[in-house]
């Protein structure tokens, strides 16, 4: 059987105390209640297992001072990074984060979008799918405040971050070029309409291609192919004569691409360069250490979470937006 729900009235009774001293205490209006009754009521609402009705604080306009975070694919280490980041500045704030996984599906997106409205979070950070300005219109006529992230900077209207992968990517691939490798290759997922798999694919090419020089792509997904064909695709393919630089365009797909390499582990650097993207997390620690493109993801999370609270803490209502610098750390896998 369901246990009733406690209530401010069951509070005051069981401390000694008015409903408007507990609800005081609720709203952290402590200034009005002396130290023995905050001590009080504190005992009582653990005692009692008192719970804040979300829904009643939205319907009298309190804040709930819960963040809804709605993101792409929530299972890879760039999406911690970005959790990290953005739990750091709300957890300092007294806020909570619920995340929600979308998917890359603008339905799910949707969905979620609606139920977080239902429960009264205070405002949205999202990372959004194509359907970018119909997200954007329904919350911000909900009047709810939202930031988004890694998106299309397309939207003057409202307020995001994101990085410079085009520009990170293209002075990362005309260093190499600079520094005499001469055949290159591509590998990474299907590009599809995904913003930063274009935004990758396309600083690499326009680099190459201010310098006249074509490329070869090689398409991999999450299963296929496999470390050993890879390899037999690297023995057949690449042309000893010529410096051939490698760039893995997806976090995931680095390692499946280093280990492929191994039995040519020795044309490494001189003969094969190979540069990851976001794998600084162990790209240090291998033999040899991989060089690889390095986004501010924490950092983008922080910011994001920084803007929103702007605008929920301080009323701000100027649009904000912002692009951060890619950085490359350069290890042994390149020259």
């Amino acid at each position: 059987m369901e246990k009733s729900r406690v209530t401010i009235t069951d509070i005051a009774r069981a401390a000694g105390t008015s409903t408007a001293t507990v609800s005081n205490y609720l709203n952290g209006k402590w200034d009005k209640l002396g130290e023995k009754t905050r001590t009080r009521i504190a005992t009582v609402i653990h005692d009692l297992g008192y719970v804040p009705n979300a829904q009643a604080q939205v319907l009298t306009g309190k804040q709930t001072h819960v963040i809804a975070v709605l993101i792409l694919d929530n299972s890879n280490i760039w999406a911690g990074q970005i959790f990290q980041g953005i739990e750091q500045v709300a957890l300092e704030c007294g806020y909570q984060t619920v995340i929600c996984n979308t998917d890359f599906n603008t339905q799910t997106e949707s969905l979620c979008v609606e139920k977080m409205l239902s429960l009264g979070v205070d405002g949205f950070i999202v990372q959004p799918t194509t359907n970018f300005k119909a997200i954007s219109d329904r919350i911000q006529r909900a009047g709810k405040a939202v930031v988004f992230y890694d998106c299309n900077p397309y939207n003057l209207a409202s307020s995001w971050v994101k990085t410079n992968l085009y520009d990170g990517i293209y002075s990362a691939i005309t260093t190499c070029v600079e520094h005499g490798y001469q055949d290159f290759v591509t590998i990474g997922a299907r590009h599809a309409s995904m913003r930063t798999r274009i935004e990758r694919h396309e600083g690499f090419a326009d680099a190459l291609g201010a310098h006249g020089i074509g490329f070869q792509y090689l398409e991999l997904s999450h299963t296929a192919p496999s470390a050993s064909d890879l390899t037999r695709h690297f023995q057949l393919k690449l042309n000893p004569a010529h410096k051939t630089l490698i760039f893995v365009e997806n976090q995931w797909a680095l390692a499946r691409v280093y280990q492929a390499l191994k039995p040519m582990a020795h044309l490494i650097p001189k003969q094969i360069g190979l540069l990851g993207m976001n794998n600084q997390d162990w790209t240090g620690i291998t033999s040899p250490s991989i060089s690889t493109v390095v986004e501010p993801v924490r950092e983008v999370g922080r910011l994001a979470c920084t803007m929103l609270l702007d605008q929920l803490e301080n009323g701000t209502s100027n649009v904000r937006q912002e692009i951060l610098n890619c950085s490359v750390n350069w290890l042994e896998s390149t020259l």
